[in-house]
């Protein structure tokens, strides 16, 4: 077994690095790059994008060019997070918190140069859990019944009493508002339409893209536009370094290991994706820090977690998507699609029969990951430069392009109006210090835990017996009681030490 294994990866290498094909894996990755960099966009379009491209090809050639866009989307949607406090897409927002403040200090090459080797190293450590795990893990999936995504969702909740940017008040005013709006639309368990106003639209409930462009990217441009200045004065930008940043990861190893782990492993859970697995691992390195209370005002710390996890969930969500056919994550749904247009099934079959697809794509992901992580750190001195922009000019820019971004999606001009929308709300959030991350989580997990919520009842009859007789549904919530509770300890702690 174990020969044929290396058999089909050596053929898969073989394959890949044959001259023209080893060109797809550059420009794949310069695709991810550019359209995760540009607000609103993102891997998930990109790959969207991309697939028709592939009708004419081979499924090697048509999985190298897919995969090495996912790879390089991540880190380039860190870009524009770092730099004009804009994630490129959803799974970027949290690397805002720290890497914008740093880059308002000057320290832009020293975040860029950290958020590239976190993604490189996050997107190993990712594969490496796939390579040796496929066999095996692909079974975890499924202990995760509707009991446990409600216990999951509800544990992930908990973590906005640690990122909350503001008070812990302003935090669940935020975070119920974004509940509110992820109840509207059709319940697709129970029935029924609620807070559609008669729009049919909104039976379909509020879509995650508009509202992140709306909060992170509009708002940020309203908020530029207002102040008229730019990010960063040229004599900030001197100090900080691209190999500061790099030498941070082994600094802080335990951080950078913690969080590559709750990538990968949200990654497997079908469904979750990276929009929760960064903002875990956000938490967990408040959590965890000595130092909480330094987070939000350019922790390097802040860069390094959210952006292992975001590119560890990508190895992480291909184990159920390649071994049952049910998507990870936003992109692996667009990747089950261009499976089927090359008439691959996931499942047993595919380990048997097509072993070399599946080194295919993990090479593919290494590839394209070190490849975006080196263009990243080789032009991070001048991709700084974009701080300067005065604001004049870069406000309008972005504007356009996050317009742009949220009517590309779907082609709907009511995505970017309603983008608008939540950009006025995100202003406002800016301007009296509601954070904003505190609604988008909420927004994310709320349908999430709602649907496992009423399915789990429905499994038990009504009963609610269901959420304390199944172990892995108990442990998540202890795990959440404790995470919602170690704030106030660690707060009540400290004042005693103080008085003491």
């Amino acid at each position: 077994m174990l020969a044929h294994i290396l058999s089909e990866a050596v053929n898969a290498a073989s394959l890949m690095f044959q001259w023209p094909d080893c060109l797809l894996l550059a420009a794949g990755t310069l695709i991810g790059e550019l359209f995760g960099a540009l607000p609103g966009l993102g891997g998930v379009v990109a790959l969207a994008l991309l697939i028709p491209l592939t009708y004419e090809m081979t499924m090697v050639q048509a999985m190298m060019l897919l995969m090495t866009a996912q790879g390089g989307s991540a880190f380039g949607g860190s870009i524009s997070a770092i730099l004009i406090n804009i994630p490129g897409e959803s799974v970027n927002a949290a690397t805002t918190l720290d890497g914008y403040p740093l880059a308002k200090q000057g320290k832009a090459a020293t975040a860029l140069g950290a958020s590239a080797t976190a993604s490189a190293l996050g997107a190993i450590f990712g594969v490496l859990v796939l390579m040796f795990s496929i066999p095996l893990m692909y079974k975890i999936a499924l202990v995760f019944g509707p009991p446990e995504m409600f216990a999951l969702a509800i544990l992930a909740m908990t973590t906005i009493a640690a990122v909350t940017e503001g008070s812990l008040l302003k935090g669940f005013i935020a975070a119920g508002l974004g509940v509110l709006i992820s109840f509207i639309g059709f319940n697709r368990v129970i029935g029924g339409v609620r807070f559609t106003f008669g729009s049919a639209y909104l039976w379909d409930g509020i879509t995650l893209m508009p509202v992140v462009i709306g909060l992170f990217a509009i708002a940020q441009a309203i908020d530029l536009g207002v102040k008229g200045v730019p990010i960063a004065e040229k004599a900030q930008l001197i100090r900080g370094s691209v190999w500061e940043g790099i030498k941070s990861i082994f600094k802080h190893k335990w951080v950078f290991l913690r969080s590559s782990l709750t990538g990968t492993l949200i990654g497997i859970i079908p469904g979750v994706g990276g929009a929760v697995a960064n903002w875990l691992a956000y938490g967990q390195a408040v959590q965890m820090s000595k130092e909480p209370e330094s987070f939000g005002k350019g922790n390097i710390q802040g860069v390094i977690a959210p952006e292992a996890a975001n590119d560890a969930k990508d190895g992480g969500a291909l184990i159920p998507t390649l071994a049952l056919g049910v998507p990870g994550s936003a992109y692996c749904a667009v990747l089950l699609g261009a499976f089927l247009v090359h008439g691959v099934i996931p499942g047993p079959t595919l380990f048997e029969q097509q072993m070399n697809i599946i080194w295919v794509i993990i090479f593919s992901l290494v590839v394209s990951n070190i490849l975006t992580s080196v263009i990243g750190v080789v032009l991070a001195r001048h991709l700084v430069k974009v701080t300067t922009i005065p604001a004049v000019f870069l406000a309008p820019i972005v504007f356009i392009l996050s317009l742009l971004g949220a009517f590309s999606a779907r082609l709907d001009i009511t995505d970017a109006l309603v983008a608008f929308i939540f950009g006025i709300i995100g202003y406002f959030m800016m301007k009296y210090r509601f954070p904003r991350v505190s609604l988008l989580i909420a927004l994310i997990l709320g349908y999430m835990a709602e649907k496992t919520f009423f399915q789990s009842l429905q499994l038990a009859r009504g009963s609610y017996a269901i959420f304390v007789t199944r172990p892995m549904t108990v442990i998540l919530f202890v795990v959440a009681i404790f995470s919602f509770l170690f704030p106030y300890v660690r707060s009540y702690a400290k004042r005693e030490r103080m008085g003491a």
